[in-house]
């Protein structure tokens, strides 16, 4: 009988109870033998690569070896991954050499690991007479004709490579400012020969000790998703939304605005929208009451709500009122962020009990800036006055006055006065001068027909526009002054009346006419008496 092969036997037994190493790893399999891991991967690295039996395994491996090379771990993208990988590609076109991909020659090796070089220089050489004739190596030829092979037949020639390197193409971490590497190449046998192998060994050691930019790293790096990034960003634009439109109201302070909502619009609420040079919009609100309203003024509280279109609140405000007067009326005012859009403006002062002392609401629309000549709406006001600590930023002050408006456009005949604001977005300006032409002309008509009156108006000053880095922003001038000071009844009888205002802009040759309609209320003036016969 023959005798059984036991040493085949106990073979094939120790192959059932034992797999092969990596036997589940197929996608990786030989990533081992990849530029990446073969000019980069450390001892540690080679060791943990061993330990690795599944694809998945193999997966964590890689993602957790390049996350260690990645100068900004805090953001998805891995810059030095992405230059190694072009580098990589770049090396396998130019210094492929028979079946040896060109990023496993040597020369690949040093493009990869040290960069591109500023020139490439190949001279074919006979290999038993007279070198041939030289290949480009001037710097400002593009590298893929730097390296143009000679002429010769493969296998009667050898060829001697030039990599030339100055301080602008070496990296830091040679600490070289100028470095030269030679390569002896037989595409017959698809050899090749560095010359200055120790150097370049020396530089392949720094290249990967360099690169590791996290090497402690243990634990993959978590990053978001696009979705989960836009989300983010939504809610924090949502967040900051809601931030801009004021802290919630208090329960009574909607339930008082919700009611003044409910009735018809009017009141002594003042709303006045502006587009400023950036793009933003803004939207002034001004609260009037009566002089007999106010019992204390410091206890006095404001309250604004601001709806959008949509019913959802634009802006809101409850805090102190901070009064002010002009003439025997007090009044406050806010100015609240919100985008281009139709608003409904409701808006109460209250008093320390929480007793309403005026309300009022309006509907206002804020247009976006207009991207040619325009202007806002006419602002009509019974006063404008000088108050200590004016800002041109606060509300209603224009040309260094506070103006003052009840938003009903009423006017008394005994005691208010008429101004105006108004303004003007995207004048032309002077090229050489810097200096815009605006021009503007103030008729006031009476509704009911009959001839108006021009207001005498003072020369206008064009004014000069400095130069910007802005550049693309829009320029922007107010126009606002005072037609009657008071006792606007001296001047006008009661009866509903029109300011029309007409800007023309004398270098663009382009105008814009606004009309704003007003009346003037109260008893008409007292008829003198004839005089009496002598």
């Amino acid at each position: 009988m023959k005798k059984p092969d036991w040493k085949l036997t106990l073979a094939g037994l120790l192959a059932l109870a034992w797999p092969a190493l990596g036997a589940d790893l197929v996608k990786l399999k030989e990533w081992d033998r990849s530029p990446e891991f073969v000019y980069l991967a450390t001892d540690a690295d080679k060791k943990e690569w061993k330990a690795v039996k599944t694809d998945e395994e193999a997966e964590k491996f890689v993602a957790l070896f390049w996350a260690r090379r990645d100068p900004d771990i805090k953001t998805p993208a891995n810059e030095f991954k992405s230059r190694f990988d072009a580098l990589v590609a770049k090396a396998d076109e130019l210094f492929k050499l028979g079946k040896v991909r060109g990023a496993l020659t040597e020369r690949g090796r040093a493009f990869i690991l040290v960069g591109p070089p500023k020139s490439v220089g190949s001279m074919p050489v006979q290999t038993g007479g007279a070198p041939g004739r030289p290949g480009g190596s001037a710097s400002g030829t593009p590298l893929s004709d730097q390296l143009q092979i000679g002429s010769g037949g493969p296998g009667s020639m050898v060829y001697l490579w030039e990599l030339s390197y100055e301080a602008d193409q070496l990296p830091a971490w040679t600490e070289l400012k100028l470095l030269k590497l030679r390569f002896r190449v037989e595409p017959s046998t698809s050899s090749e020969t560095a010359q200055e192998a120790s150097q370049l060994k020396k530089l392949s050691a720094k290249a990967a000790q360099a690169a590791l930019a996290n090497p402690n790293l243990t634990v993959l790096p978590v990053y978001k998703t696009k979705e989960q990034v836009d989300a983010e960003l939504k809610a924090a634009s949502e967040a900051a939304a809601e931030k801009a439109r004021g802290p919630e109201l208090s329960a009574a302070a909607r339930q008082t605005l919700e009611g003044v909502l409910a009735k018809e619009a009017g009141g002594p609420v003042a709303p006045f929208g502006l587009a400023y040079r950036d793009g933003a919009t803004q939207l002034m609100v001004q609260v009037h009451a009566g002089p007999d309203a106010v019992k204390n003024p410091a206890d006095v509280k404001l309250v604004v709500l601001v709806k959008s279109k949509d019913g959802k609140d634009a802006a809101r405000r409850e805090e102190a009122a901070g009064l002010g007067k002009a003439r025997d009326e007090y009044f406050c005012d806010r100015v609240l962020p919100v985008v281009p859009g139709d608003y409904e403006v409701a808006a109460a002062l209250l008093d320390g009990a929480g007793a309403v002392l005026s309300s009022g609401h309006r509907p206002i629309s804020i247009p976006p800036l207009p991207s040619e000549l325009g202007a806002s709406a006419v602002l009509l006001c019974y006063a404008d006055v000088e108050l200590p600590g004016l800002k041109p930023d606060d509300p209603f002050v224009f040309a260094q006055r506070k103006f003052v408006s009840r938003g009903d456009a009423r006017l008394d005949s005994k005691k208010d006065g008429l101004s105006y604001v108004v303004r003007i977005y995207n004048p032309a300006v002077d090229p050489v001068t810097r200096k815009t032409g605006l021009k503007r002309s103030i008729r006031i008509k009476p509704k009911s027909g009959g001839s108006g009156v021009d207001v005498p108006l003072p020369a206008e000053e064009p004014s000069v526009v400095p130069e910007s880095k802005e550049g693309a922003a829009a320029y922007i001038v107010d126009l606002a002054g005072n037609i009657v000071d008071a006792k606007l009844g001296e001047y006008f009888r009661p009866g509903d009346y029109e300011l029309r205002i007409k800007v023309t802009d004398e270098i663009a040759k382009k105008g814009v006419d606004l009309v704003a309609p007003f009346t003037v209320v109260g008893p008409p003036p007292a008829e003198k008496p004839a005089p009496k016969k002598k």
